[in-house]
């Protein structure tokens, strides 16, 4: 068995990977911290912040990273519910009421506004079940944590087992906007890690990535599936990727 210890290197995310018996089997960085600081999208961040204003862009920024918090928290829940769709909602908010995740920004000033903004981008999920909820038979894994040999650690949203019989990593996210397919290479790379990562400890091979993103201006989220061979292709681009930050930040 290995336990899992989060620790702080070159400043950045890293996973300590320790056996019971106290041997390391190494200290990995996070698939995020490799994609962040190996990004090409710098540049345009920083024009972002210009235009909109440091204090705006630090508004939408929280927005965003809190309330895809408890959106996240509130899928995982509701994922583990039974009964009728209205039962599995009605079992949510009591669920919810008192969930700590869910409610840990209640003390903040803007705390009510990512809690509600949260529960808006989970209901877009719930009012089009059919296309998400629905078709998950079983889920496998929620938010576990995700080693591989090639160096990398993370943790996965979730992996489960659809009603077609396919096992699938979903990966959920919140957005502004809707999303083309050219701004979300990214999130491909990142589901391919998981993937990869995935099917070493596991020895399970999935069959696809799904990327599940809830928007403002949409009421129904989108959906970017990602083949076998998909993955192929993203896995050797996030393999790039992290040797960039090995040479960045040699050990």
């Amino acid at each position: 068995m290995e336990s899992i210890v989060r620790v702080e290197k070159h400043g950045l995310r890293h996973y300590q990977v320790t056996l019971t018996d106290g041997t390391i089997i190494g200290t990995y960085p996070s698939i995020t911290t490799v994609l962040g600081e190996t990004s090409d999208k710098t540049a345009g961040l920083e024009k972002w912040r210009k235009r909109v204003g440091e204090s705006e862009a630090k508004r939408i920024s929280e927005l965003s990273m809190n309330r895809g918090t408890v959106m996240h928290r509130l899928v995982e829940l509701y994922k583990a519910t039974e009964g009728t769709k209205k039962e599995r909602l009605e079992e949510l908010k009591r669920q919810a009421s008192t969930d700590e995740e869910v409610n840990q920004y209640a003390a903040e000033e803007n705390g009510a506004i990512w809690l509600q903004s949260g529960w808006e981008m989970f209901m877009k999920f719930y009012f089009n079940s059919s296309q998400f909820f629905d078709r998950v038979k079983k889920v496998i894994a929620a938010e576990s944590f995700l080693w591989s040999k090639v160096g990398y650690a993370g943790t996965v949203d979730n992996i489960s087992e659809m009603t077609d019989g396919s096992v699938l990593v979903i990966d959920y996210k919140n957005s502004r906007r809707p999303k083309r397919e050219e701004w979300v290479q990214d999130y491909f790379v990142q589901g391919s890690s998981y993937f990869i990562a995935y099917w070493e400890r596991s020895g399970q091979k999935p069959d696809g990535v799904e990327i599940w993103i809830s928007n403002e201006e949409d009421s129904i989220p989108q959906i970017f599936k990602l083949t076998v061979d998909d993955i192929k292709y993203y896995f050797k681009e996030f393999q790039r990727r992290l040797k960039m930050f090995q040479e960045k930040y040699p050990t």
